[in-house]
């Protein structure tokens, strides 16, 4: 691995502030979202055969649509995550009176993103065992359709690896976010306090909802 790669996860602090001293620049954080979002369409993939299978059999030549379809947005969350983020430390950080540029902090966001790589890689490979051999049976009716979606769901929410595959995304986000304290620190001007801040209030929201949700489904 790259050991400026090597310098984000391992001492992100010293990474930005080596980055501080070169002119923003986007190339490496789209390529690190490319390769998020390529590996989430392998999942989407997944789904979207099994979506494909229960339907009945005159529209079962939707399956291509719904494939490209589910693809084309696993793909492209890559980098609605990575700008998402990014937008909302640089707005959360105005509370702080965060000073730098925006292309700046979005530069930064996107290398926070590397630990979702490998968070991104043993999420894949956890949905590939629940899902590749899961047999979706004829159906012929919206009661059967709904009768299968509700234990699919089940299968996704109780099943152990499913709860690990949940367990390491909230790892390797936390892993990101502290990767992101730096980044905003550098990046806005700010104290590590109001980084840790900028970065902690929205991720842990999203992780109270991700708890909150999985509770709701169990």
């Amino acid at each position: 691995m790259d050991t400026g790669f090597l310098r984000v996860l391992l001492n992100p602090g010293r990474f930005f502030e080596a980055r501080m001293q070169d002119e923003p620049s986007l190339k490496v954080p789209a390529l690190i979202a490319l390769v998020i979002g390529l590996i989430g369409v392998v999942p989407a993939v997944l789904m979207a055969n099994i979506t494909t299978a229960m339907l009945p059999a005159e529209m079962q030549g939707l399956g291509v649509l719904i494939t490209i379809f589910s693809a084309a947005v696993a793909f492209i969350g890559g980098f609605l995550a990575w700008i998402i983020y990014g937008f909302v430390f640089y707005l959360v950080s105005m509370f702080f009176k965060g000073e730098g540029d925006l292309k700046r902090t979005v530069e930064f966001t996107g290398y926070g993103l590397l630990p979702q790589v490998f968070g991104g890689i043993i999420g894949t490979y956890f949905s590939y065992q629940l899902l590749s051999g899961l047999n979706v049976p004829p159906m012929t009716s919206p009661e059967q359709i709904a009768e299968f979606s509700e234990s699919l769901v089940n299968i996704l929410t109780t099943d152990p690896l499913a709860q690990v595959a949940g367990l390491a995304s909230i790892l390797f986000l936390i892993w990101s976010a502290n990767i992101w304290v730096f980044g905003m620190k550098y990046a806005r001007n700010l104290s590590t306090r109001d980084a840790a801040l900028t970065v902690g209030i929205p991720v842990g929201l999203y992780i109270l909802y991700t708890f909150i949700t999985f509770a709701g489904w169990l």
